[in-house]
């Protein structure tokens, strides 16, 4: 029976690595995240990057909870399989830190609107992919959706609301409240892609959903009025993104990063002029960027970078 939810519970794990990262073949390969500082003007820029993780195998998920800490997801060699766990990294004190380190494994931790806690999505020992809360030393205290599952991502529309990646054929767009436990989630969009942001401390949230062909179309949702808005198409094959304070959003094409501003004009989200290309400082990363995330003061920039040889130390 051990080896049966061993392998349901790698199945689940399987899922999740395949939506992760840009390429189907990359949820195989080792992944690295490296932090640097970003600059938007005059031109996209991006120095001083430092590589904070060192792994053989998969590192991903970056989200800045604040600007002094970067969490993560990475994998862990087991016994019986590769368990996924919530680590932390300091940037003042360049420490990291495992903070879920349990027999289940935790991926996409966000911080709680509510408490000092975080939500992941949580692979139980049956396989079941759900949204768990957990406190801030990595306890787990409940399972916030009990009847959403599989979830792979969320982001909080408030202090009870969120809306979620829910992985199926196809992936659907929902949001769910945390205070109806019973209730399915209300599906708002499908085929999407698995970023989702708030657009600069607005009520529009943005997320991507698949177009004509290798392209996805940038949309945003507004959690007061339910409206849906096209923004405009993403370049070709590019799923994930991240927005900045400051209304940029920053993809990759998977060796370069690119930035686009966007404005919110009487209430709607209006485009710039078109996608700059991001300068980055030195040869770090070249082997290929699938993900970043933006700190929430929009100076610091995570970069998950394809698993190179290390030719220095770690400090």
């Amino acid at each position: 029976m051990k080896k049966q939810l061993t392998t349901i519970k790698s199945l689940s794990i399987f899922i999740l690595l395949n939506i992760a990262i840009n390429a189907p073949s990359s949820a195989q390969e080792g992944s690295d995240i490296w932090l640097g500082d970003l600059t938007l003007n005059p031109n996209p820029s991006i120095s001083n990057l430092m590589q904070i993780s060192d792994n053989e195998q998969y590192t991903n998920q970056p989200y800045f909870f604040d600007n002094n800490h970067l969490y993560f997801t990475q994998a862990l060699n087991t016994d019986d399989a590769t368990q996924m766990d919530i680590f932390v990294h300091r940037i003042r004190e360049n420490q990291s830190k495992n903070v879920s380190n349990s027999s289940e494994s935790e991926y996409s931790a966000t911080p709680l609107p509510y408490d000092e806690g975080m939500s992941v999505i949580r692979v139980d020992d049956s396989g079941k992919q759900a949204l768990w809360e957990l406190s801030s030393a990595g306890e787990p205290m409940r399972n916030l959706l009990p009847a959403i599952e599989p979830v792979g991502y969320q982001v909080w529309l408030n202090a009870n609301e969120l809306l979620l990646f829910v992985l199926g054929e196809p992936h659907t767009l929902q949001r769910a409240d945390i205070n109806q436990l019973n209730s399915a989630g209300m599906v708002i969009d499908d085929n999407i892609g698995a970023s989702l942001y708030q657009f600069a401390n607005s009520d529009w949230f943005l997320y991507t959903r698949a177009d004509a062909g290798n392209f996805s179309m940038l949309k945003a949702y507004h959690r007061k009025t339910g409206k849906i808005q096209d923004i405009m198409p993403m370049p070709e094959g590019i799923q994930y993104f991240s927005v900045t304070p400051s209304g940029y959003v920053i993809t990759s094409d998977g060796q370069q990063l690119l930035a686009y501003p966007l404005m919110l004009e009487q209430g709607t989200l209006v485009i710039g002029n078109a996608w700059q290309k991001v300068d980055i400082e030195g040869t770090a990363c070249a082997s290929g960027i699938s993900r970043t995330a933006i700190s929430p003061q929009g100076d610091k920039i995570a970069l998950v970078c394809a698993r190179t040889l290390r030719t220095d130390v770690m400090p």
